[in-house]
Formats: C-alpha cells, structure tokens, sequence
C-alpha cells in the first residue's frame, strides 16, 4: 500500500493546488468538478449539493454493511485569496527542497488529496474482494474560509454528518490529533452618539470616546476571567478594526467596531456577548449621550471538546502508534474548523482534526506542505479506514 497511496497523494495535491478555490473572489465551482470526476473514476456514486451560486458541496461514499456509526472525512475546496508577496506562481504546484508550493497547499489540499488517496485505496481493496463491515463517507464542503462555513451547515441539514459519526477534517495539524477547539466569535459593536463641532464638544456625544473605553474595559475583564483550559489555554479578546469620525474637527457621532473572542469552557457565546454588552454598557455610562448597539457577525462557535476515550479516538490514536511509531496526545487549537462546527450543531464528540502540514504556513504567501508529511498522512488514512471499514478476515 504504501508506495502507491503516497505516490497519489502527491500527484493529487499538485492537482488540486492548480484549481484556484479563493474565498473570496472566486468559489469552489471547478473543485467540486473535479471531486466529482475523481470519485466517479474510482467506482463512487457523487451527490451534488448547491450551497449558493456556483459552490457545491461533493460527497461519496463507501457502503459498509454494518448500521454502526461512519467515519466521515469533513474538507474544505475553499483557500484564502492568493495575496501579496508571493515570489513563485501561487497555483503552479512546484516541488522542490521536499516541499509542495502553492496557494491551498497546506490548507488544506494536502489533507483532501491524503484522504482522498486513501479512499482509492480502500475502495481498490474492496473490489480486490475485502469486506466492508463500516462506511466511511467524503463530504467535499465549500465557504470554510468565512465565518458563517454554510456548506458544512448544509451537510449536516441533509445528514451526510450525524451525531454519532466519527469525523476529521484534514487540516495541517503536523499529525497531531486535536481534540478540542476553542470558540472563536466575531462580534459588531456599533457607538452612536452625537455630531457637534470640537471647538464645543460638550454638545454632542463622541462615540469613539465611548468606544475606547470599552476596548481598555474588554481587554480587562477577559485577563481577569478565571478560566484556563488544559488543552486551550485562556481567552482572549482582540478589538480587530475600528471605524469612526468622518472630520478632524467634528465629534463623532458613529465609532464601528469588530471583536475577535476566543474563549474556552465552561464559557459559551451567551457570556460573551454578556460581557460585550455590560462593558459597552458602562462606557456609555461614562459619556453622556452614547448608546449601542452588538451583534455576532458568525454563526455560532461555541469551544468543543473531543471524547479521548470514545472508540473512535482510540482507534485514531492505535492507528497513529502503528503508522507513526509514536505514542500520540490529544491537543487543542485557537482556530475554528468545520470539525467544530459539526461539534457544535450535532453535539458530537467524535469530530476531531488531524492533517498533514504545519499551521504556521496556512494562509501565507508562498504555501507549502513538506512532502514528507503528506506521504505520512496518506499512509495513516489508509491504515485508519482499512481498520474502521474492512473485516479483520479480509484479504
């Protein structure tokens, strides 16, 4: 298996760095093309879900024959726009110095064509006459790259993606398994005050005082929460942008501006916003004339926590021990994935992340993935799903 399912996943990943997948500025239209040719030239039924114009979500399966729980790989088509400071061809797919190059490389084509790869395998070793006592399902999603992840809403609306499923998206996570992530909400809070000249500014209502007022309120009340998760660490709190005034010489009447939160359990969105709103609350206080108003700008992120001891993370954990040879530990992240999301809308505890590439280099210019941990990746796929789907007497 090895020499062929690395040898895949290299050439897919060189494939699919070369369809440009930006969000935004594009969509995920040729990626979804793609998926489906690929699935239906390995034997797979496709099913095709419109999300919006022109993003589809693509999802296969292989059928195992048992009624238990599937194995769902959960990957975004989506990257991040190209950018500035690129010194080599973002969607040219160069190998060289043991590393992939391109836009999407790290996140997260790499991880897509590893699962993909191994799918081929499995499905190869099927029709070679394995038996197949588990399903493992590919929902190929768009709109990750966005706070709102609608083509994993979607999927879960049709239930491609249920409670009890064991589900990992292939994000680079340098084959760690990560099993908890932070939650991470995006908020508008919006000061309206009063417009007046600043030679008397007593007669208006400045909106950016207030607003500075409670970026120094927030900053303090989330250093001082008690909450620190083994895994995940503390929250924070990042005034992102700003927005206000219109005239050197004008009081502000409006001051925008938009908060990051990332935070950890017991917290869940309600306290933040809570805590948003009584600290934009005493900022009015302190001047006179300001109200305002606050809403979240994403679909809900709450943190979610993965079961370490369920059988899915223990037959995650037995495979990464096999292929890797390394006693692996559970570990958390600051971002949000569409592993969260599923957490989050199904109240499972079997979604996790577990990928080939290092963070660091997603969303940067000149993109990479090191070769090495993509043929590893593949190999821990394959292992993983002959596991969970084949019979143990399977040839």
């Amino acid at each position: 298996m090895d020499a062929a399912i690395e040898a895949q996943a290299v050439s897919l990943t060189k494939d699919l760095i070369a369809i440009p997948s930006e969000n935004p500025t594009g969509d995920e239209f040729a990626m979804a093309d793609r998926m489906e040719a690929y699935f239906r030239s390995i034997g797979l039924e496709v099913m095709r879900e419109r999300v919006s114009e022109r993003r589809e979500n693509v999802t296969a399966e292989i059928t195992g024959s048992g009624d238990g729980p599937a194995l769902v790989f959960l990957n975004h088509m989506d990257t991040v726009p190209v950018g500035e400071g690129w010194s080599r061809e973002p969607f040219l797919a160069t190998e060289e110095e043991g590393k992939i190059w391109g836009r999407g490389s790290c996140d997260m084509k790499g991880g897509i064509a590893a699962s993909l790869a191994a799918m081929e395998n499995l499905k190869r070793r099927i029709d070679g006459g394995a038996t197949a006592k588990g399903t493992v399902r590919c929902c190929m999603v768009v709109d990750e790259e966005s706070g709102c992840m609608t083509g994993t809403e979607a999927a879960i609306a049709s239930g491609y993606i249920g409670a009890d499923d064991i589900v990992i998206s292939c994000e680079p996570t340098e084959l760690a398994l990560i099993t908890a992530q932070k939650g991470a909400m995006w908020f508008e809070l919006i000061f309206g005050g009063k417009s007046a000249h600043a030679a008397a500014p007593h007669m208006g209502a400045d909106a950016i005082h207030a607003a500075s007022h409670a970026v120094v309120a927030l900053q303090e009340a989330v250093a001082q929460l008690p909450y620190e998760d083994p895994l995940l660490g503390r929250c924070t709190m990042v005034t992102s942008m700003i927005d206000g005034g219109h005239k050197t010489n004008v009081v502000s009447e409006r001051c925008a501006m938009q908060i990051d939160s990332r935070f950890v359990p017991p917290l869940r969105t309600s306290d933040i916003q809570q805590i948003i709103h009584e600290k934009a609350a005493e900022a009015c206080e302190r001047v006179s004339g300001v109200e305002f108003s606050l809403r979240a700008t994403i679909a809900d992120r709450p943190p979610v926590t993965a079961d370490t001891d369920s059988p899915g993370a223990k037959l995650i954990f037995e495979t990464l021990g096999e292929i890797l040879g390394a006693e692996p530990e559970p570990a958390g992240v600051s971002y949000y994935s569409d592993a969260g999301m599923a957490a989050a809308q199904t109240g499972s505890r079997n979604c996790f992340l577990l990928g080939p590439g290092n963070i660091e280099q997603a969303h940067t210019p000149d993109e990479f993935i090191e070769v090495d941990s993509l043929k590893n990746a593949a190999r821990v796929y394959g292992r993983l799903l002959e596991k969970f789907v084949l019979d143990e007497n399977s040839p």
